[in-house]
């Protein structure tokens, strides 16, 4: 797992959030335009709608009247009657009450008035749209699709930059969980060298002890493994391979990196000047024990803060329970 090959699946399912979305909005675009089932025609006469025949359903369409001059838009759902040959008028609005209103809803009146009336004479097969106000005014009838296209893009585009953000995510978990190892493993570690050596050992020795007695399913204690075979198998030294180890975590941007790089440095003193070096491991150990203590507290702490939304709600729906029934009886 590396930075190159996350971009690479990273691209892989931004291309897959586009095309998933460019399928729901065709579908999308498709359904909206299968919604009406009248079309809207034009002729010298103006625009009109051809009225469904007899005995069968009722048309629909939506479409949307704009008033340039009075700035009035609004949608209309219409609803055509099947074709009959008798007249069928429905009662008219009253007018009367017009003479009261203001200039956008007596627009708004007419127009209702013209769409509630298409019904009126249902004898009558090409259903014509009024095209003028009674005061003049243009009416400019279009066909209202509604469709969520840009809902869609919103939301792929949204799901894309998450996962652009978050593509890196798998290798920073990777490398946190390589951390807490390091953490919660290096002092233990270093305090069974400590042990062995002051039970007489030399640090080879006691460096291939304290490995051969460790679990190798962590990641630190498999670190040390790999050492430890390859110091066997190329006759290397253990300083060597164990300083190439804390550049590695060094490089990566782990924190603990320079834990691992005082203990090299403590090793790397004796072996070339000859310093103490039970002593100074000894006081890098506790070092590391308190270090470890203050992580654990302050994991604890996190815990804490995550668990009081959860406990909130809890509290919340426990008052809830409780004064219901009181609530009930009022």
């Amino acid at each position: 797992m590396n930075r190159e090959s996350l971009n690479r699946k990273a691209g892989k399912r931004m291309i897959l959030i586009a095309t998933v979305g460019i399928i729901i909005i065709a579908a999308d675009l498709f359904m909206a335009g299968n919604d009406n089932t009248l079309a809207l025609h034009d002729s010298n006469k103006g625009l009109y709608m051809i009225r469904p025949g007899s005995g069968e359903a009722s048309g629909k369409i939506s479409l949307r009247a704009r008033v340039a001059e009075k700035d009035y838009s609004r949608s209309f759902d219409i609803t055509l009657d099947s074709f009959s040959s008798e007249k069928n008028a429905s009662p008219s609005e009253d007018k009367a009450a017009s003479g009261s209103m203001k200039d956008d809803e007596l627009v708004a009146y007419e127009i209702r008035s013209a769409v509630h009336s298409l019904n009126d004479n249902t004898s009558v097969r090409r259903v014509y749209l009024p095209d003028r106000l009674d005061t003049g005014e243009q009416i400019i009838w279009s066909v209202e699709r509604e469709n969520n296209t840009v809902a869609i893009a919103f939301a792929a585009m949204i799901l894309a930059a998450l996962v652009y953000r978050n593509r890196y995510a798998p290798l920073k978990k990777k490398l946190q969980a390589e951390q807490d190892s390091i953490t919660r493993q290096l002092p233990e570690f270093v305090n069974r060298l400590v042990l062995l050596l002051n039970a007489g050992m030399v640090l080879n020795s006691a460096f291939e002890k304290a490995v051969e007695e460790s679990p190798g399913e962590d990641y630190f204690y498999g670190q040390m493994h790999d050492i430890y075979s390859r110091v066997k198998q190329t006759n290397g030294s253990m300083n060597r391979e164990f300083r190439a180890f804390a550049k590695s975590r060094r490089a990566a941007g782990d924190d603990a990196a320079r834990q691992l790089m005082r203990i090299s440095n403590i090793i790397n003193d004796n072996i070339s000047k000859g310093v103490e070096l039970t002593e100074k491991l000894q006081a890098e150990s506790e070092m590391l024990w308190i270090s470890r203590k203050l992580n654990c507290e302050e994991r604890g702490r996190l815990a804490e803060t995550k668990l009081t939304l959860p406990l909130t709600l809890f509290l919340l729906v426990l008052i809830i329970i409780t004064v219901s029934p009181a609530l009930l009886e009022l």
